[in-house]
């Protein structure tokens, strides 16, 4: 049996499993490591050893976590200084950000076929994913945070969008987005499952869940693992 490992912190909603096991047509044996001070992560050695890992994903709040320990494929995701996805070769160990891909990927496919306007809420690992995709894309963007502007509730959405208009969400849960007025925009939620969210659907032209960028993060932390070849279910 395939053995997958999560590292985060407060993720016991991780649906990673799930999608693997969908895409595999199988049962994974996936380990849910779960720290919350980062002083206790292990080792890389230590985590492939104690799981038996053929492939480590990496979420909030350890995605910079080991820079220094790996190396990378590609210039491009090294300089996002951010990595989700790593395995082990040899005696080294490989990293890259799935992230980055599956969201290039979602957006020339879909996103930017129905949109051209685009809102980026938050300034963490994933608004710097989107961000880096729009400037390889060159498409344009805004870009609010609570650091900088405040309240995100108390921008007036209503003035800045329309239905050519997506807002990408890529906050943490403890922001909850509301609006005082319907709005005509889609709306990209990188906190899929969110209840929070389950009434978004009403007051956006179309809501939509991050379980997408989830399944296709899935597949290229497969092809990464060298496992592409066993994905059975696209």
């Amino acid at each position: 049996m395939i053995s997958l490992g999560l590292l985060g912190a407060n993720i016991s909603h991780s649906r990673s499993q799930e999608m693997y096991e969908s895409l595999l047509g199988e049962k994974v044996q996936y380990h849910l490591i779960d720290i919350s001070d980062d002083k206790d992560v292990p080792s890389l050695s230590t985590l492939f050893e104690k799981y038996s890992l053929e492939g480590l994903s990496i979420t909030y709040p350890y995605k910079k976590h080991f820079l220094n320990d790996v190396h990378f494929d590609e210039q491009k995701i090294k300089n996002l200084k951010a990595i989700n996805c790593i395995e082990k070769r040899a005696d080294q160990y490989f990293a890259t950000n799935t992230d980055y891909l599956a969201a290039e990927s979602l957006l020339k496919d879909h996103y930017l076929k129905k949109y051209d306007k685009f809102i980026i809420l938050g300034s963490g690992n994933m608004a710097n994913v989107f961000k880096t995709a729009f400037l390889e894309l060159n498409i344009s963007f805004q870009n609010f945070y609570r650091s900088r502007d405040g309240d995100l509730n108390a921008i007036d959405y209503q003035a800045l969008t329309d239905k050519k208009t997506l807002i990408i969400n890529t906050c943490s849960r403890n922001f909850i987005f509301k609006s005082e007025n319907s709005l005509q925009c889609g709306f990209w939620d990188m906190n899929y499952s969110f209840k929070e969210h389950d009434n978004l659907d009403q007051y956006t032209q179309q809501y939509y869940d991050g379980a997408d960028l989830l399944r296709e993060q899935a597949k290229y932390a497969l092809r990464f693992w060298k496992m592409g070849h066993l994905i059975k279910n696209l």
